[in-house]
């Protein structure tokens, strides 16, 4: 049995990785679909005009300055198909601010008239599709760039480790909150690459110290001795064993930038759809708590989810190489 599938077959079996993927998946499903859940149109229309698909996706400009009431009126006489809140995580209800559960509104409203379903939604699509993306690019980024200072040594190795201390030396948060601010329009792509801006120091130097140690095992020598090219070396010898914590730390990283990306916007800084927002609007006074304690409980799973799948995994791994060595 290779390397590979006995990890697999041993996650498989974990109790802690099923329940954790079970949670992410109920986070993470509503967050891809969320146009079925809450939106101010239909997401089917079908008419004497035709029939649209996700007519706020589609014909985007045709929608954006109409209000629920006249999205309502512009579909009367058609057949149509409404998700389960009949407005965006933006829309004021016409029930007002801080109404009870009802039918048209499962978790009520908040301070401002929006339905806080809605909010908790799209808050999920913003912190882990930010999270996902940041985590890519830093992982691309670091594990190239650790891989070949790891690989090359020399000039490339201390050409990548004075970047790496000065970046590690900053607090991620404050890089974090500085792009935010000076990205007045509270942009995705300004988290995103603020966050991979810092953590692919820490992808680069997890993969790099992996790499100098994998390189001195007898089987690395062996394909060197056999002529076989770097480049192969790297894939086929090198940087699968260099993925080992890589992958702990990705699952960990998902934790922590999902936090960084509430406590960026619980500050003022971050993206207005976001559970952080949710939070400090509970915490006013006066204000109802409900959807600060949604979006907390959200976080919670979120964060507690991706640490069981870390654990399960570091633990998994760490048995495959006691087993191999011994």
């Amino acid at each position: 049995m290779t390397h590979g599938s006995w990890i697999r077959r041993r996650l498989a079996r974990s109790l802690r990785v099923r329940i954790g993927v079970m949670l992410l998946a109920l986070i993470a499903l509503p967050a891809v679909f969320a146009e079925l859940i809450a939106a101010d149109a239909p997401w089917l229309a079908s008419g004497p005009s035709g029939t649209v698909l996700f007519p706020t996706v589609v014909q985007a400009e045709a929608y954006a300055k109409l209000s629920p009431e006249q999205i309502a009126a512009k579909h009367a006489d058609d057949f149509t198909l409404w998700p389960l809140v009949h407005h965006g995580p933006a829309s004021i209800a016409t029930q007002g601010a801080n109404a009870p559960i009802s039918s048209r509104h499962p978790l009520g409203t908040d301070s401002s008239g929006r339905d806080v379903l809605a909010r908790l939604v799209y808050g999920a699509r913003s912190a882990l599709g930010s999270t996902l993306v940041a985590l890519l690019v830093s992982l691309l980024l670091g594990g190239f760039l650790g891989a070949a200072a790891g690989y090359a040594r020399g000039f490339w190795d201390e050409l990548l480790s004075r970047p790496v201390e000065l970046i590690q030396t900053f607090p991620t948060v404050v890089v974090v909150a500085i792009v935010a601010a000076v990205d007045q329009k509270g942009s995705a792509w300004a988290l995103i690459l603020a966050v991979a801006a810092v953590r692919w120091a820490e992808v680069a130097r997890l993969v790099r110290a992996e790499v100098v140690q994998v390189c001195a095992e007898d089987f690395v020598m062996a394909a060197r001795a056999l002529g076989c090219s770097h480049s192969r070396i790297l894939r086929t010898h090198i940087l699968p064993h260099a993925a080992r914590p890589v992958l702990v730390s990705l699952m960990f990283g998902v934790a922590s930038v999902v936090l960084l990306e509430v406590a960026v916007a619980f500050l003022g800084f971050g993206l207005q759809d976001s559970w952080g927002v949710l939070i400090a609007e509970g915490l006013v006074p006066g204000a109802p708590a409900w959807g600060a304690m949604w979006a907390g409980l959200m976080l919670a799973l979120t964060v507690g989810s991706a640490y069981l799948i870390a654990d399960a995994v570091g633990e998994t791994i760490d048995a495959r190489v006691a087993t191999a060595s011994g």
